[in-house]
């Protein structure tokens, strides 16, 4: 249930319509059936946009409010899988284990993932996230429970009477069709990888995402592996082998890139691709290290995923963050790159646009009020000087105290308020034990 609240004297961080990351103290923020009404610097002004109704005061003493992290890699069902493989490079990981377990998922199992990754997101700060995985119907059910932003992909492919998978553009137009009028949900196309299917498809599914004005979400170029087969079979690399397909046309959520050359880092610099950097995961399976500065040099836009939290093994964006601006500057032996209001902007305004929420990501108003509030009083924040360097280096998952999504708390003083913690822990253990070997 939406509430309208008044943030009474908080530090407000946000980027703003400008690029720019801005800081500001003692601030009333007035929030009103789902939006921002009004950012403010006294009570007047800010309970004026309330309109006489009944309002929730949050005192801000001791507190930053910011957007929502936008989370735009995950597997989000594969929550129950984490901790059951490590230690093992992708393919030795997917096919020896992984693939094999996800046979016995269904329906419900996945509904269950989903609401524990939805808990572990929340709780870390996060309120929108890409889904890429089996049963999506399951997904939306969790994430529509939760409250919770969803670009949630679509497998468009149905058996032909051999059983091999073929694309039917009908399965996608009717997912488009059915959700479009969702505010939490966007709608993708599943398309794997270069790898994965038979050369013949990768054509249609291209078409298809062209037809239906779609997003895709594809992983590429994760792992030296994949390049190398991908110039045994097509000779070109596997950037360069999808836009001969027809990819990046559309907006497309592309996870990984960490192989990459100049002509790959050019395609990926057009506008209407989004390069999904997911560095922990990439570090434990071993995969390398993206070079998102020369991505970004190249002209690319970068956000930031987790990845499944399988392979992470969590959903902090937090961790992946400041993991993300440390490798970039050790790869390149700079201190001054990736700064933290860079940082800020990824995982917030720049995510949020490329999970197709382009109204969501800073606080300003008319936009939606889908913010978080953190804790500045713990000892690892303290003493906050340089709030958006702070957020950046010292903050915890732990420091998010409460976090709304269209203007409903979905965490209140670190308490869920739309699911059911204790019962997601227990069914997901359950649900865990059901795909163990």
């Amino acid at each position: 249930m939406q509430e309208n609240v008044l943030f009474d004297r908080i530090t407000l961080v946000t980027p703003g319509a400008d690029g720019q990351v801005t800081v500001r103290q003692e601030a009333w923020i007035a929030v009103k059936d789902g939006r921002i009404a009004c950012v403010a610097p006294d009570r007047t002004s800010a309970e004026g946009a309330l309109e006489g109704t009944d309002y929730v005061l949050y005192p801000g003493r001791d507190r930053l409010l910011l957007p929502t992290f936008a989370n735009t890699h995950n597997h989000m069902a594969m929550s129950l899988l984490r901790n059951a493989a490590d230690d093992l490079a992708l393919h030795n990981w997917l096919f020896d284990v992984i693939f094999p377990r996800e046979e016995k998922l269904d329906y419900g199992l996945v509904a269950t993932g989903s609401r524990l990754a939805l808990a572990e997101m929340i709780r870390s700060g996060t309120g929108a996230s890409a889904d890429m995985y089996f049963y999506h119907e399951a997904a939306i059910e969790a994430a529509l429970e939760a409250g919770f932003r969803l670009n949630f992909s679509v497998d468009a492919k149905r058996p032909d009477p051999s059983g091999a998978a073929v694309p039917d553009e009908r399965i996608l137009s009717e997912q488009i069709r059915r959700w479009r009028s969702e505010p939490l949900l966007r709608v993708s196309l599943l398309v794997h990888s270069v790898y994965l299917y038979p050369q013949a498809v990768y054509p249609q599914l291209a078409a298809m995402a062209a037809g239906q004005g779609c997003t895709v979400q594809i992983h590429v170029a994760e792992t030296a592996r994949e390049v190398r087969e991908c110039l045994q079979q097509y000779g070109r690399r596997p950037a360069a082998q999808l836009a001969r397909f027809g990819f990046f046309q559309t907006p497309t959520l592309a996870a990984h890139c960490v192989h990459l050359d100049d002509e790959e880092r050019a395609i990926l610099a057009r506008p209407s691709v989004y390069v999904a950097h997911c560095p922990a995961s990439n570090l434990k399976l071993g995969s390398g290290m993206a070079d998102i500065v020369a991505l970004q040099e190249a002209g690319a836009t970068v956000v930031l995923g987790t990845d499944g939290p399988a392979s992470n093994n969590n959903l902090d964006m937090y961790h992946d963050m400041r993991l993300a601006s440390l490798l970039g500057k050790g790869l390149h032996r700079a201190a001054a790159l990736l700064p933290a209001a860079t940082m800020l902007k990824m995982a917030t305004q720049d995510g949020c646009a490329a999970l197709g929420y382009a109204d969501s990501g800073l606080i300003a108003a008319g936009w939606q009020a889908d913010l978080q509030v953190v804790r500045t009083d713990s000892p690892g924040f303290n003493p906050p000087a340089n709030p958006v360097n702070a957020l950046l280096y010292s903050a915890a998952a732990a420091d998010v105290e409460s976090l709304m999504v269209a203007g409903q708390w979905l965490m209140y003083k670190r308490a869920l308020q739309t699911l059911d913690e204790e019962k997601t822990r227990f069914e997901a253990e359950q649900a865990a034990a059901r795909l163990a070997p």
